[in-house]
């Protein structure tokens, strides 16, 4: 089972069994018109995958045995321009979530990428260049 975190007036997780049950929470993050975080828990704690939307593009953020620090997505074939910010933000429920500067990665491959988790039970999906987090 799959808990998506992402509606801060929510009190309980969307409980996501099958595939097709993300896509409405998916267009719903990418409805808020910014960059917008969804997470994404096997059953409501690890791994978990951290999945954000911001129009034609978007960023993924992976932690489980494989990745316990996390791991981020990584555009090596043709990174986005950076925001006039000089930065990369997301935000979950208003918090802001800074992202490697080739953290963005094409919105359909981050769909994908989604559904390959969810659809799996919760393996890092493949089809995505990673990062990994340095160690604390």
């Amino acid at each position: 089972m799959i808990e998506a975190w992402y509606d801060e007036e929510a009190e309980e997780p969307v409980v996501i069994e099958t595939a097709a049950e993300l896509d409405p929470i998916l267009d719903d993050i990418a409805a808020v018109g910014g960059p917008t975080l969804v997470n994404l828990h096997v059953d409501g704690e690890y791994p978990w995958l951290e999945v954000g939307l911001n129009d034609n593009r978007g960023t993924l953020r992976y932690v489980g045995d494989d990745a316990p620090e996390g791991a981020f997505s990584r555009n090596i074939e043709a990174p986005f321009p950076l925001p006039e910010t000089g930065e990369v933000t997301y935000y979950y429920m208003r918090n802001e979530r800074p992202y490697p500067d080739d953290a963005e990665i094409p919105a359909e491959v981050v769909r994908r990428a989604a559904h390959e988790f969810v659809a799996s039970g919760g393996s890092r999906p493949s089809g995505v260049s990673w990062t990994e987090q340095p160690a604390s």
